[in-house]
């Protein structure tokens, strides 16, 4: 066995590892890579803890080609337009003033032998799309990937799959913003996802924080063992069926990214849209768009038109679902006609951020009102907590 083999497969039992505890969490079986829920209560006394969980680093090149990624001289993961961490954007968003995005560390390949030696200091927060709209997800944004062709190898991995094909099983939904520079409401992006009978489109040249209306969703809860797999019953046929599991199978933590946007159809009262939308932004808040902030999936399926099965939003009560849809999503073209805009992120999540995962020196990536302070206070506060006690908020409770 190689050297690099025996690296992959230490990677491989790790990822087994994973998969047990995803097994035992379904069975009711507690694990310390459970990620606790947070009250979004900052603990008031920094407390020191043993550093378990290694922060995170960019993947070795090794790696990535192992895994189906095409790494060249200005191609693949290292082409301009990828801007992956270690080789770009080391300033600039989502750092700002005197932050960086990474640093070189030695410890990185130490630690896992599938890295290399940068070190992400920027961390985005966001939600996992199991219906909680928790604000527990951290991710680590480390490139983005524009054009199939271009971007995989087309080789399958040991188990005769690609990872083009694993990778479209776990989505990271995107909301830009669409109020335009000039006050405008765009109700369709522009380019292939768009609608060219609605006029304006927004922009989707770029998935930057500061082009967000509010922060990320991340499918991180996919698993086809505990049915949490995007299947869809019709009849007695099951379609969508994954077979994948994120932290078993993804093992660049990659994504299809889902943009996902309101239709001009919020501002018609002849609709119900307007009514729904004044009940949702009643429940979860409003983004810097002044419309509401979608957090669960049965949100953003049921304002889409789709049965979710009991109406998602308290304070509404009408047709179910909404004819015609109030809001809808889609994905970027493949083959790059959209470029430079992301079709695919490699942004792996943290599994457990806890006890060290999020360092000293790392920052928050969020969504942030003009004023400078997070939309979402519950990821500031979860972030400070992980970093200060190594614990979420729920469980840094100060002691008596």
């Amino acid at each position: 066995m190689t050297i690099q083999r025996e690296k992959a497969a230490i990677h491989m039992f790790v990822s087994i590892l994973t998969c047990v505890a995803l097994i035992l969490a379904t069975a009711g079986i507690s694990t310390t890579g459970v990620l606790a829920q947070s009250t979004g209560v900052v603990a008031t006394s920094v407390k020191t803890f043993t550093q378990i969980n290694p922060p995170p680093c960019d993947f070795s090149d090794i790696f990535y080609t192992e895994n189906g990624i095409v790494v060249g001289t200005g191609a693949g993961i290292n082409a301009p337009v990828a801007g992956r961490f270690g080789t770009f954007r080391q300033t600039g968003p989502p750092a700002s003033g005197s932050q960086v995005n990474w640093v070189a560390d030695s410890n990185c390949s130490l630690n896992d032998p599938t890295r290399r030696n940068f070190r992400i200091l920027a961390t985005t927060g966001g939600y996992p799309d199991d219906g909680s709209g928790s604000p527990t997800e951290f991710i680590s944004i480390l490139a983005f990937l524009t054009r199939q062709t271009d971007d995989f190898t087309g080789t399958a991995n040991q188990r005769t799959i690609q990872m083009v094909d694993i990778v479209s099983n776990f989505e990271a939904y995107a909301a830009l913003k669409q109020v335009l520079p000039n006050g405008q409401f765009a109700g369709t992006p522009c380019g292939t996802m768009g609608d060219p009978s609605i006029t304006p489109c927004f922009p989707v040249s770029s998935v930057a924080t500061p082009n967000l209306r509010q922060d990320w969703r991340f499918a991180t809860n996919r698993n086809a063992i505990d049915g949490t797999d995007n299947n869809n019953v019709q009849g007695t046929t099951i379609v969508n069926n994954s077979p994948f599991g994120y932290f078993c199978d993804d093992l660049l933590g990659m994504w299809i990214i889902t943009y996902f946007w309101f239709l001009p159809t919020i501002h018609d009262n002849t609709t119900q849209c307007p009514s729904m939308i004044q009940a949702l932004g009643n429940k979860e808040g409003l983004n810097l768009d002044n419309t509401p902030i979608v957090r669960t999936a049965d949100e953003l399926n049921f304002l889409e038109g789709k049965q979710v099965g009991s109406n998602p939003i308290p304070g509404f009560s009408g047709q179910n679902p909404p004819n015609p849809a109030c809001m809808a999503e889609g994905q970027e073209d493949a083959g790059g006609a959209d470029s430079p805009a992301a079709v695919w992120l490699v942004c792996p999540a943290l599994l457990d951020p806890r006890n060290g995962a999020i360092a000293k020196d790392a920052f928050l990536d969020v969504v942030r009102r003009s004023n400078g302070n997070a939309l979402d206070t519950g990821l500031l506060n979860n972030f400070s907590c992980l970093q200060n006690t190594g614990k979420f908020c729920s469980e840094a409770a100060p002691e008596n």
